[in-house]
């Protein structure tokens, strides 16, 4: 078996089935080269134009073969995990209904802009790809993988809840032009699977899909015959899925904002107290720790100038006037409004 075809195997039917149609299309644009933004995802052209189409088609084409390629490994390593926790079925109810929604988000955010604040640019914008339905998934796996924390490109380690949140900020700075709406609305989509909300409202119970499996042409998707090079990975909705503590009541959900709300608001008190002190200095109670040792008229010159109630052995004992770093000594006469151009 080539390395190919034991990469496919390990690939379940579900994950392999959207791959294998997002491959089609992006044949379809290297055979055919359709212009791309008739078929991209552009709020106006869908409320005023009815171009309802474009939900679709916007998630499965591609701006080019890296995008493709990213998007594909990204859903293959992401759906295969969750597709062998809940079920090839649930899978596939997942990323359609999340093709939809997501689109919807993306909808409805510069719709809203346009009404209430008179803002039609994001209108006008256009995007396409998977990635937001992968940011859905994304979000899912995160908040139900064992590991409390999780690498960012290798730059920084989060909680492997906040990982989705922290990529969509990176993926933003590093590349500018990506779509920030289409990749939050998948966290948004996400979130809301995870707690629950879609399963009251259009995502089937499991003792559904248990009884779809039973249905005769999901049984001959289930007993496809395996050849040499590939067989078919058919994963059944499993019975412990409801109770593994993967799912949360959507009671949860207002706790987990108000933790969300409560980290945003001290991430910019830690902000403002570094830019404050930066500029201010930390003040007089907060610098009782700190001990100028050795000769402090050598440190900063012959100016003349000395700290205010500096002891013999260079230590601060009394730190009234002191707020920050001491005084530069005075000019030497040399132009100090030089600046670098």
């Amino acid at each position: 078996m080539s390395r190919l075809s034991e990469t496919l195997s390990s690939i379940p039917l579900g994950t392999l089935s959207i791959i294998l149609l997002c491959t089609i299309t992006y044949a379809y644009q290297l055979l055919f080269d359709p212009p791309l933004h008739h078929y991209t995802m552009c709020p106006r052209n869908i409320l005023f134009l009815s171009e309802y189409y474009r939900i679709i088609t916007s998630t499965l084409f591609h701006g080019g073969f890296l995008h493709f390629f990213m998007n594909m490994s990204s859903t293959a390593a992401i759906s295969s995990s969750l597709e062998h926790r809940y079920g090839t079925l649930r899978l596939i109810f997942t990323i359609l209904w999340g093709m939809i929604l997501t689109s919807f988000i993306d909808i409805a955010a510069p719709w809203l802009m346009y009404m209430i604040f008179n803002n039609e640019e994001m209108m006008y914008q256009h995007a396409v790809g998977f990635s937001g339905v992968i940011f859905q998934l994304s979000t899912i796996e995160a908040n139900i993988n064992p590991d409390a924390t999780r690498s960012v490109f290798g730059f920084v380690r989060v909680p492997s809840y906040l990982y989705p949140w922290a990529l969509l900020i990176v993926l933003q700075v590093l590349i500018p032009n990506i779509s920030f709406m289409g990749h939050l609305s998948g966290i948004l989509v996400g979130t809301m699977q995870l707690y629950g909300l879609l399963d009251l409202v259009i995502l089937p119970s499991d003792d559904y899909l248990r009884k779809m499996e039973e249905w005769p042409s999901i049984v001959k998707i289930m007993n496809l015959p395996s050849s040499s090079q590939y067989r078919v990975q058919f994963v059944k909705t499993p019975f412990t899925s409801e109770g593994d503590g993967s799912r949360r009541n959507p009671s949860m959900l207002w706790s987990a904002i108000k933790r969300a709300f409560a980290m945003v608001w001290k991430f910019v008190r830690d902000v403002m107290e570094t830019i404050k002190v930066c500029i201010f200095g930390r003040g007089r109670d907060a610098n009782s720790n700190i001990q100028l040792g050795g000769d402090v008229e050598a440190l900063w010159g012959s100016g003349g100038r000395s700290i205010s109630g500096a002891g013999e052995g260079g230590g601060v004992d009394s730190d009234d006037d002191w707020v920050g770093l001491p005084p530069m000594p005075e000019s030497t006469g040399r132009d100090t409004d030089s600046r670098m151009v």
